[in-house]
């Protein structure tokens, strides 16, 4: 009997499975990432979604907030070295948003994501070091019995602040975060709607044209008004009958541009690719792309949250860098625990064309 290992099948069947086709047969152009962070110290299936904070003293020196979701918050710098681990529960989203206003004069950055260890919504102060703090007053507790996907949408018109989280049954819940007389943050619940009639997770909020975008994994992508009073009356930007997402849908993130432009950038997991809408308008489709096997660093695969700035973060990324969950980590041949991947952003803007 020819006897054959699972590690040596699993190495044959690589190819095949992390293939960045999509059903017409027509490859997706390929990046190769510039950095990836130390693997997460938890193992399976732990590092989720990251967010970037923008150093404004020193944007070199800028820092990725990222969610372990067996353990909290891990944040690394932008050479992949681990600052610090903030063990705050199963953070399974979180984002990042910078300026929010506590009253007339003063300011903070926070970090929030959705809290699966007792369903709440955690919120940290970020100090100008880029070190974490419970800004909180007390739990925000949410009337889900399972929260998911988690993203933040700051209303720049009237300077407030939103948390936005959702369940595997189709709902968000939007709370406003606001600071109570001693600077601690509260949350209250102000919208509850359906967005759909599965799974949700991925979402992300435009600051700027007052959007809420949200991913229903087994069927596309969906667009809200952001503001607690409209309509909760959703319209799709894309789903699945374009061959060129595969389910799940699942990270969310916007590069902004000036006067309203730039682009939304999507997580398909299925086929180990990243699609490119446009930001204003009716979202257009442009193209994908994949992060491929560099001679250093491994490509990415079945990638669960992502984020990504036009920010310039000091000589090495001009243009700001796209930040990826890797769901299968290599180092050279051996798997090890998982980690984020950051792409230079002028990278994939050449080979896909975008101005």
């Amino acid at each position: 009997m020819i006897k054959i290992r699972l590690t040596t099948i699993l190495v044959l069947l690589l190819p095949v499975l992390f293939s960045c086709k999509n059903d017409a047969g027509k490859s997706f152009p390929s990046v190769t990432a510039n950095m990836e962070t130390t693997p997460v110290a938890s193992a399976d299936d732990a590092a989720d979604d990251p967010a970037i904070w923008i150093n404004q003293a020193d944007p070199a020196k800028s820092l990725l907030i990222c969610s372990n979701k067996q353990s909290g918050i891990v944040v690394y710098d932008l050479t992949g070295n681990l600052i610090k681990d903030y063990p705050v529960g199963k953070i399974n989203n979180v984002d990042v948003r910078q300026g929010i206003y506590l009253n007339d004069t003063t300011t903070i950055d926070v970090a929030a994501g959705s809290n699966r260890t007792d369903n709440t919504i955690t919120v940290m102060g970020i100090n100008p070091d880029g070190s974490l703090y419970d800004a909180t007053a007390g739990k925000i507790q949410s009337e889900f019995e399972e929260v998911y996907g988690f993203c933040l949408y700051h209303d720049l018109k009237e300077k407030k602040l939103y948390a936005i989280v959702n369940d595997k049954l189709g709902m968000v819940e939007q709370w406003h975060l606001f600071a109570n007389d001693s600077s601690k943050i509260e949350g209250k619940l102000v919208r509850k709607f359906r967005a759909g009639n599965s799974q949700l997770e991925g979402c992300v909020g435009d600051d700027e044209l007052g959007f809420l975008y949200v991913g229903e994994e087994d069927f596309g992508i969906w667009k809200f008004a952001a503001h607690p009073d409209s309509v909760p009356k959703g319209t799709i930007v894309d789903d699945l009958s374009n061959k060129a997402l595969k389910d799940d849908i699942e990270g969310m993130s916007i590069y902004y541009k000036n006067n309203g432009t730039g682009y939304l950038v999507v997580s398909s997991q299925g086929n180990h690719s990243f699609a490119v809408y446009r930001r204003e308008g009716k979202n257009e489709y442009i193209a994908s792309f994949s992060v491929a096997d560099g001679e250093k660093i491994d490509g990415v695969s079945e990638t669960d949250g992502i984020d990504v700035t036009s920010v310039a973060l000091g000589p090495d990324y001009p243009s700001g860098i796209f930040v990826a969950q890797d769901g299968y980590n290599y180092d050279g041949s051996t798997l090890v625990n998982q980690n984020f991947k950051v792409v230079n952003w002028e990278k994939i803007a050449d080979p896909l064309k975008l101005k």
